[in-house]
């Protein structure tokens, strides 16, 4: 992949935080975020309430230095310098063209996780529940109540419309169009396709095969890799989404409930909530490879992280090229 010099994105955000800056803060943060994180309590009965459950995840430090040297490595740096020179295009636009129709479908393409992996895994491990042997069943619904947490948002779980979100905001931009054939991006439909191989990997293999065990594990990578480059991309947008709307749309001005609608899908997935759902997923990973004896290799989830980092790049690489095209 040719690289877009990283330091040319982000001058058209100075004075904002870099897709870069972003990842690192999270990082600084990062053993105070998994000493909050948690499965929230429940209601049991109308007066029984489940006590909140704190994440166990281990090896803190060292995944901690492993996320860094992943943050810094080139393959993440040209990704992220794809990404915001995708942005700053889009941004650019004064009309809607081809290649604004063309960027809104293949962002989309982006960001199926949820759907193409997160949810076949919660899928396979409910398939799989019954044949869990009774001491190990705590532990297993633990992997199940993390994955949840990880995909309730983004399923839309107590948030009427959520699927409707990116509708709204391309409604705004008078883009609606995007959903046509016609302005499909081949290389962003190349890597929901992975993400779908992700998904299914193993699904028929035998349940205790060594095969089955790492195909879920690394599928728990992918959806952590995912997560964490959600949340510097969507914190990265949320900086500059409202002025594109009005700049396009000045009547938001004056309707709060349409300015509210056109910037949630960025909006809602921005602050701390992809980050969270990135820390669920480790926090899944590493309770699956206890439960089921398979090891929790942290250079495995390095070259996974680098690896969906460098593919999420040339998909944004790809973006990028659509709008300077037309």
């Amino acid at each position: 992949m040719n690289s877009i010099s990283f330091e040319g994105a982000a001058e058209v955000v100075e004075g904002f935080s870099s897709m870069h800056q972003l990842g690192d803060s999270f990082l600084d943060s990062l053993p105070k975020h998994i000493a909050i994180l948690k499965i929230p309590g429940r209601w049991i009965t109308g007066d029984f309430r489940r006590a909140s459950v704190p994440a166990h995840v281990e090896d803190i430090p060292e995944i901690q230095q492993a996320m860094r040297e992943v943050l810094y490595h080139e393959i993440t740096k040209n990704a992220q310098a794809c990404a915001e020179a995708a942005f700053s295009e889009f941004l650019k636009k004064t009309v809607i063209d081809r290649g604004v129709l063309s960027f809104f479908n293949g962002w989309n393409e982006t960001h199926k996780t949820t759907s193409l992996v997160s949810g076949k895994i919660i899928m396979r491990l409910a398939a799989d529940a019954l044949c869990i042997t009774g001491e190990k069943q705590s532990s297993y619904h633990n992997i199940l109540a993390h994955m949840h947490e990880v995909t309730k948002d983004d399923f839309g779980l107590g948030q009427k419309g959520h699927d409707g979100m990116y509708g709204y905001m391309a409604r705004a931009l008078h883009s609606s169009a995007w959903v046509e054939e016609q302005y499909k991006v081949k290389e962003c439909d190349d890597f929901s396709t992975f993400l779908y191989n992700k998904g299914v990997a193993e699904h028929k293999a035998a349940m205790d095969s060594p095969e089955h065990k790492q195909s879920i594990l690394d599928a728990m990578m992918v959806s952590i890799a995912s997560e964490l480059w959600n949340g510097r991309e969507y914190n990265y947008l949320a900086q500059f989404i409202e002025g594109k709307l009005l700049s396009f749309n000045d009547s938001l001005r004056n309707d709060p409930k349409g300015f509210r609608n056109a910037k949630g899908y960025v909006f809602g997935h921005s602050g701390e909530v992809e980050n969270r759902h990135g820390l669920h997923a480790l926090a899944a990973a590493q309770a699956y490879s206890r439960t089921v004896g398979v090891s929790f290799d942290i250079q495995r989830l390095k070259s996974i992280m680098l690896d969906y980092n460098r593919r999420v790049g040339s998909a944004f690489k790809a973006l990028h090229k659509v709008l300077v095209d037309n």
